[in-house]
């Protein structure tokens, strides 16, 4: 009788043990207060990523064309496309294509409003423009006596 006491009563006493261990460690509902480091920094993360995709403006030579930026543009006098998708500049350099989300040195001092364009409507705006290059070249060739830039680029 006295060791069934014993086991009952060491019984109950682990089982509280166990049950007030759960009640030590909370719930997991953020009233205990370790939520609010996390949450502080995933808020200012989420607002960094949200201002790496907002929209920054229309370039500078936009206007003048009234560019819509809802398509690829390309710049046969400078062989040089705006991607509008990537907000950027995709340009030939040292064998490759090359993009920069600002203008290229190169074409940093033209004045890209008063030179001729080609808007490329039959491309979609998810496809990278410097895929078409070769048709775009042939079919809408610089004009003589435009810049000479010395780009090599092959067909």
């Amino acid at each position: 009788m006295k060791t069934l006491r014993k086991i009952i009563g060491l019984s109950l006493l682990i089982s509280l043990i166990f049950v007030m261990d759960g009640y030590g460690q909370g719930r997991g509902n953020g009233k205990n207060g370790h939520q609010k480091e996390y949450k502080h920094h995933q808020g200012k993360y989420k607002g960094k990523q949200q201002q790496a995709y907002r929209q920054q403006g229309p370039p500078p030579w936009a206007p003048a064309h009234g560019y819509r930026a809802k398509q690829h543009v390309y710049f046969p006098d400078y062989h040089v496309f705006y991607d509008a998708r990537r907000s950027g500049y995709v340009y030939w350099n040292n064998g490759n294509w090359a993009f920069s989300a600002s203008m290229p040195a190169f074409i940093a001092n033209i004045d890209l409003g008063n030179a001729r364009i080609q808007v490329m409507s039959d491309i979609p705006l998810n496809a990278r423009p410097e895929i078409y290059y070769d048709d775009y070249f042939r079919n809408y060739p610089p004009r003589r006596g435009s810049a000479n830039l010395n780009i090599h680029i092959p067909f």
